[in-house]
């Protein structure tokens, strides 16, 4: 157990993209909320773009900067001034900035804080899939090996994703500086905002079941895996089908619909503020992701009362929380039709439901902020 006097006079800061509802903010949101509970007094949270929304709950005392730039590439000198200026003990960057975060702490000959790399997705499938043809993704991967190697420590969301990143990209550092910690998700924030009211006619006035799914449109999310298995559904179940979301992929997620006759049985309403208050009046939660190293979206899915099936994505996300079916239904990667027998279970045998909500509910405790936050502390004390 940590003493709390350390914790108290623990400073910590955050670097993240923005201060939108995405999954990254929220998980920086949930882990500072942790590290408060457990009593830490002084938390900064680095950011390029946007300001505080409604949707993101900061602990009280929380200190937000700006950088005063508004690209990666551009804020390795503020983070050094920052860093200098604050001191804190320790730095953790988050998603797409490492590289940047771990430039920056180079500046300062790495004197005024210890610097943890928390790797939130699949290296090798950003440069050699999603974005193959894409300079930034194929830089990242041939320097991880070098810069994350000088980092203190490196966190990854799940023990698949620290193999990869330790067998594969070739990270080098001792084993007590490795760790793999889930996201925290504040399930009990999410329960309260799933309460508002929705305005979609297939929620607000239910006739047939709904699945709904939450994502970015993009292809890593896999999409149209979903489609295609829906259209199977509807062979054997009449439903509906929700993708709530934006991006790159949207024009040709709806040509894929117009082609499978599903106009009038898919809605794509967009980005939500609060997509929780969509999941809690559905009836089931999918994820047909082809990367995922966490699966933020399906703990939240689980807090607002939802069975989830999701495919076993590269990067281990949804394998390490639905853990051999017992939170959920895990499907192979990119399999149509085992995709839609799991939904048509789910949707027709009310045991089996009942089973996985129950079992979901559960699940929820073992990703508190507190609790992670502890599991945090366990190993900046090894650094």
């Amino acid at each position: 157990m940590v003493k709390d006097s350390y914790k108290q006079n623990l400073s910590i800061a955050f670097f993240v993209w923005g201060l939108s509802s995405d999954a990254i903010t929220n998980c920086a949101a949930a882990l500072a909320e942790g590290f408060s509970q457990l009593g830490v007094k002084r938390i900064y949270i680095l950011y390029l773009n946007g300001s505080p929304e409604e949707n993101i709950n900061f602990p009280k005392g929380v200190e937000f900067i700006h950088l005063g730039v508004y690209r990666a590439r551009e804020s390795p000198i503020p983070i050094a001034h920052f860093l200098k200026s604050y001191k804190p003990d320790f730095l953790i960057s988050l998603a797409f900035l490492n590289i940047p975060a771990i430039l920056g702490w180079l500046y300062t000959n790495r004197k005024f804080a210890k610097l943890i790399v928390s790797q939130q997705h699949s290296l090798i499938y950003k440069a050699h899939v999603e974005h193959k043809r894409k300079f930034l993704p194929q830089a990242e991967l041939w320097l991880a090996p070098f810069l994350y190697s000088m980092s203190s420590g490196l966190v990854s969301t799940s023990q698949t994703l620290l193999v990869e990143l330790v067998k594969q990209v070739k990270i080098s550092l001792p084993q007590k500086r490795i760790a793999a910690i889930p996201n925290p998700v504040n399930c009990q924030l999410i329960v309260h905002k799933a309460q508002a009211t929705v305005d979609h006619p297939w929620l607000k006035r239910k006739i047939k079941p709904v699945i709904i799914s939450v994502a970015r449109l993009a292809k890593q999310k896999n999409f149209p895996l979903l489609l295609n298995a829906f259209s199977l559904v509807l062979t054997h179940i009449d439903a509906k089908l929700i993708i709530l979301g934006e991006g790159s992929e949207r024009k040709s997620l709806e040509k894929l619909t117009r082609e499978l006759d599903l106009e009038n049985k898919v809605s794509f309403p967009g980005e939500c503020q609060n997509p929780w208050k969509y999941m809690s009046k559905a009836d089931l939660f999918v994820l047909p992701s082809q990367e995922e190293a966490f699966g933020l979206v399906l703990v939240e899915a689980m807090a607002c009362g939802l069975p989830v099936i999701a495919t076993d994505a590269i990067a281990g996300g949804p394998r390490s929380i639905i853990n051999d079916n017992r939170y959920g239904l895990l499907i192979a990667n990119k399999d149509v039709n085992a995709l839609a027998d799991a939904i048509i279970k789910v949707l027709t045998l009310p045991d089996l439901r009942a089973q996985l909500i129950t079992a979901s509910a559960e699940r929820c405790r073992d990703f508190e902020p507190r609790k992670i936050a502890q599991e945090w502390f366990s190993f900046l004390q090894q650094l």
